[in-house]
C-alpha cells in the first residue's frame, strides 16, 4: 500500500522522468488524445477505434485488433446505458464525493464484464471480457482528471480484486493520497492544479503522474531514492 508520508513532489517528478524513459506511454496517449480532440466520445465509432488501438498499445492483449468491432460494439452498448451517468468530465477526483465513485464504481463494473472478444478453440467459442485493467482505461481515458487506471501488479499491492467494490476502494485510497498532494502544492506556495506544470508536464494530468508514481513504484518496483539522497546528488553537480 501506498505511505502517503513517503510521497513527495520531488519523488512525483523523478517517477514520472522514469516512466517517460521506460515506457512508450505517454506517446500513444497522446496519440490518442489528437486523435479525439482532446474529449472522448464513445458514441463515434472512429472514437471507438482509436481508444482499442491505444488500449493494445497500453498492454490490453484481451482485445485483439482482429476483434475490435466486437469491443466496439460492447463499449457502445455499455455507454448508451451508463454514459449519462458519469460525473462532468471537468471535475477532478479531489472534488468528487462517494457518491460518484460508488455510481462509477457500478459502472466500471458493468463495462468490465462486456464481452471483449471471442475465444475460439477445440472448436468452441469462449467470451474474452473487456476485464478490470481495460475497463480502468477506459475510464481514465473518459474522465483523464478523476479516475486512475490499474494493471493486474497495482490490483494485488492494493489488495483489489477487481470487483466494483475493490475499484471503489482504490479511487478513494488514490483520492486520499491526490489530497496529501495537494497539501504539498499548497505548502509550496501554489495550488495541485499547477502541478504538472511545475514538472514539466504541462498536458498531463494530475492523475497521469499519480498512475506513473504507482506504476513505476509498484508495477515495476522501482526503488525512489528520499528527498535527502536526491538532495545530495543535487549539490554534486
Amino acid at each position: 500500500m501506498v505511505n502517503y508520508e513517503d510521497v513527495t513532489l520531488c519523488k512525483l517528478a523523478l517517477a514520472s522522468t522514469l516512466y517517460d524513459s521506460l515506457t512508450p506511454f505517454n506517446r500513444s496517449l497522446g496519440r490518442l488524445g489528437k486523435a479525439t480532440g482532446g474529449s472522448m466520445d464513445l458514441t463515434n465509432p472512429q472514437h471507438r477505434i482509436y481508444l482499442l488501438t491505444w488500449l493494445n498499445d497500453w498492454g490490453c492483449r484481451n482485445l485483439p485488433k482482429e476483434q475490435h468491432d466486437v469491443a466496439s460494439n460492447s463499449i457502445l452498448k455499455w455507454y448508451e446505458v451508463y454514459g449519462a451517468s458519469l460525473f462532468s468530465n471537468e471535475k477532478p477526483l479531489w472534488d468528487l464525493a462517494d457518491v460518484d465513485l460508488e455510481i462509477t464504481a457500478r459502472s466500471y463494473g458493468s463495462l468490465k464484464d462486456e464481452i471483449g472478444a471471442w475465444r475460439v478453440r477445440d472448436k468452441s467459442k469462449r467470451k474474452v471480457h473487456i476485464g478490470p485493467t481495460a475497463a480502468s482505461k477506459i475510464f481514465f481515458a473518459l474522465r483523464p482528471k478523476a479516475l486512475m487506471p490499474w494493471d493486474e501488479a497495482m490490483r494485488i499491492r492494493f489488495k483489489c480484486d477487481g470487483s466494483p467494490e475493490s475499484y471503489f476502494k482504490y479511487l478513494i485510497t488514490i483520492r486520499d493520497l491526490t489530497l496529501h498532494i495537494g497539501a504539498l502544492c499548497r505548502n509550496k506556495g501554489f495550488q495541485i492544479d499547477d502541478l504538472p506544470q511545475k514538472l514539466g508536464r504541462p498536458y498531463s494530468t494530475v492523475l497521469a503522474l499519480v498512475n506513473e508514481y504507482i506504476w513505476v513504484t509498484e508495477t515495476r518496483k522501482v526503488g525512489l531514492p528520499s528527498s535527502e539522497t536526491l538532495t545530495q546528488w543535487a549539490s554534486l553537480g
